[in-house]
């Protein structure tokens, strides 16, 4: 591969989070009331969408095992004690608000952070709807949170402008059997919102809901069946979430710039493994108290890229028309439509029709998928490299097993949050940054329009923050500090000018990258360490004791040798000795 040249070297230090300073009023992204989705409904129309989060948050259910697409009775579960859901089921929580010290899986605090690091507490007001339509009644002994609607809270010292109203929707999904459940999946996002009055919706809320067979959604054969049911689109709003009864609609506005959020969240279960999130110089606190954890995200928002496109099919430019399959509309080179080239493309607000005049075609990519990459570089000309809107986000969510396939081992834990990464590209690399050995860098590529939606570029951001210890087990690191340098690079291979910043605090490793151009640079980021000073104690010395004096050879006294005469018959010897003694057999004279 190219080696890649880092663009500005980065420098190590010891940073806290901090908050941008701007000016009173201004907006992340598009100011004022955000851009909505066109109801582009009629047949022979092909959208191609890219954007990151629908209207209608998703809304709570408790099921059991038999799921279909088409349901002869209602599957969702109010609790536990339903039959159906006792032994086996999945759910999606979107958790309550805490009312109490001893709640448990719920969000227990939100609200902003000054620069100072002092927070302010938004005050709660209801949920929204009032009641959410598969609301259930959860078991914390059993790690089975409670599903109910979003929540709405005020926090009048962060007013945008539609008014101080904002909608957090926090969401826990997994699955029980015999009354253990395991968390799999937790998202939490924070929009602006105004209620506004509505018409032309759904009678129902987001949820399980009846149809009657042969109209639209219904059963192919007739029967009457309960589906998952939206509210709908009227082209008009952008509604976060909305309720029926109430004709309201929770109305999607931009942020405010400058301002810091968190939101805190008591569990059993912490999220597992690897995050992805939209949020601008984003933190993560965890606490542990006997076997209640507490997590909190901080992060201020970010405007991404929106990018929507609408062809009749008739009109549709040929090198666009030759990607997709005629019959199903797929993608070709989408490896889901590869392995199920039969299935039509759903998400399109018609019937399912094999011939393209005759069907209405959406085709959203989620923003990870590396299809929905390749998607969004080949339609960038047909929309002059331009935004369609900029929607200002603050989210984070975990990745789930697909997004999490190839990756390192070190980013894997079952138990506890591994890192997240940020990035207000439209698309980005599905899973954690790749670590690639050979150049012992951790590769990451982004992919948005070049030009914000007033034509001027847009500036990338990428923040990388990891568990210290996923860093070292990664780089087979020791204990020392952690260094860093950052580089970006075009997809033509040209480096790119980045302000970068790194540093290690409190169990975390952060990086930073801000104002690089898109459409598509790969970033890399590159972990070193200094050799590790092994200082050895030097042991303390043992006192010599203070020999005893031995006599020299001159003080000792000297031996005489005496001679004496030894006979043995006529035979006589004399023997000269200190101690003379006569051989065997002779005796002293």
């Amino acid at each position: 591969m190219k080696k890649l040249l880092t663009a500005l070297l980065a420098f190590t230090f010891i940073f806290g989070s901090s908050s941008v300073v701007v000016a009173a009023g201004e907006s992340v992204g598009d100011s004022g009331r955000s851009w909505s989705v066109p109801n582009d409904a009629e047949s022979g129309q092909f959208i191609q969408q890219f954007l990151d989060t629908s209207p209608g948050e998703p809304g709570s259910e408790l099921v059991g095992p038999s799921l279909s697409r088409y349901n002869d009775v209602n599957p969702a579960c109010e609790s536990l004690s339903d039959s159906r859901c006792t032994s086996q089921n999945s759910y999606q929580a979107v958790i309550p608000f805490c009312t109490s010290t001893s709640d448990i899986y719920c969000t227990s605090d939100i609200g902003i952070i000054d620069a100072a690091g002092v927070k302010t507490s938004a005050v709660f007001s209801r949920y929204f709807p009032t009641k959410a339509q598969n609301q259930f009644i959860g078991d914390s002994l059993k790690n089975l949170p409670s599903g109910v609607a979003g929540s709405l809270f005020t926090i009048p010292s962060a007013p945008h402008e539609g008014g101080d109203i904002y909608y957090l929707s926090t969401v826990m999904n997994g699955d029980g059997r015999n009354g253990s459940h395991t968390l799999r999946g937790f998202s939490v996002k924070l929009y602006p919102v105004k209620l506004e009055p509505i018409s032309g919706l759904g009678q129902e809320d987001t949820g399980w809901g009846l149809v009657k067979g042969g109209s639209g959604g219904g059963n192919p054969n007739g029967k009457d069946a309960w589906v998952r049911k939206g509210s709908g689109l009227t082209g008009n709003n952008f509604c976060v979430a909305s309720s029926a009864k109430e004709s309201l609609c929770a109305q999607r506005y931009a942020f405010p710039a400058g301002l810091r959020f968190y939101v805190s969240v008591k569990t059993r279960q912490l999220p597992a493994g690897w995050m992805h999130g939209r949020l601008n110089e984003p933190d993560i606190k965890i606490s542990t108290v006997s076997d209640i954890s507490t997590i909190e995200i901080q992060g201020s928002a970010m405007a991404v890229p929106v990018v929507y496109k609408m062809y009749r099919y008739s009109d549709m430019p040929a090198p666009l028309k030759s990607e997709y399959d005629i019959t199903t509309g797929g993608f070709k080179k989408d490896p889901n439509f590869i392995r199920s080239p039969n299935n039509y493309v759903q998400g399109g607000r018609s019937s399912e029709d094999p011939d393209p005049l005759k069907r209405n075609n959406i085709y959203s990519p989620i923003a990870s998928s590396p299809s929905g990459m390749d998607q969004l570089k080949l339609w960038l000309p047909y929309v002059e490299d331009r935004a369609t809107a900029l929607l200002s986000y603050w989210s984070a969510r975990s990745l789930d097993e697909s997004e999490m396939e190839g990756a390192n081992n070190c980013f894997k834990d079952a138990k506890s949050v591994t890192g997240i990464v940020t990035t207000n590209s439209t698309q980005y690399s599905a899973g954690p940054p790749v670590f690639d050995k050979t150049e012992g860098t951790l590769n990451y590529q982004v992919a948005a329009p070049h030009y914000a939606t007033d034509k001027s570029e847009f500036k990338g951001t990428y923040d990388l923050v990891i568990r210290s210890d996923v860093a070292r087990c990664i780089y087979g690191f020791s204990k020392a500090p952690i260094n860093a340098t950052i580089s970006i690079t075009s997809s033509d291979g040209t480096p790119q000018i980045a302000t970068t910043i790194i540093g290690e605090k409190d169990g975390w490793v952060y990086l930073r990258a801000k104002n690089f151009g898109f459409s598509a640079p790969i970033i890399t980021a590159k972990l070193s360490q200094e050799v590790e000073v092994v200082v050895t104690p030097t042991p303390t010395p043992t006192p010599t004791p203070t020999p005893t004096p031995t006599p020299s050879a001159s003080t000792k006294a000297v031996a005489k040798a005496v001679t004496i005469t030894c006979i043995k018959g006529k035979t006589s010897k004399k023997v000269t000795a200190v101690k003379p003694k006569c051989p065997a057999g002779y005796k002293k004279k």
